[in-house]
């Protein structure tokens, strides 16, 4: 997950090949997992209108499904996680949405 200090973000040129060749495309260098990686998703404040495509554009670039989810929502998901558990299964679809 990529945590972003903006009240519309967007993903940018640079934020984008960062993502796609760095994170992504680099994965083996933060993590030692034989398992592929699930997912990416970004949070922030709020997004831009081109979230969605923005998204799209790394999902069709790498294969791995990805999200873009409001910082008040990972709360609510944090607060209800502590009353009722979430699956690994439930949290992977929450964030391979691609929107």
């Amino acid at each position: 997950m990529d945590n972003k200090a903006y009240h519309k973000y967007t993903i940018r040129n640079d934020h984008y090949y960062r993502m796609v060749h760095n994170y992504i495309g680099n994965i083996g260098n933060y993590s030692d997992s034989e398992k592929p990686l699930a997912f990416f998703s970004y949070i922030a404040g709020g997004f831009g209108s081109n979230i969605d495509k923005q998204l799209r554009n790394i999902v069709d670039a790498t294969t791995v499904n990805g999200s873009a989810i409001n910082v008040s929502n990972v709360f609510k998901m944090v607060e209800q996680h502590r009353e009722k558990p979430c699956t690994h299964e439930h949290i992977k679809d929450i964030f391979n949405v691609n929107r």
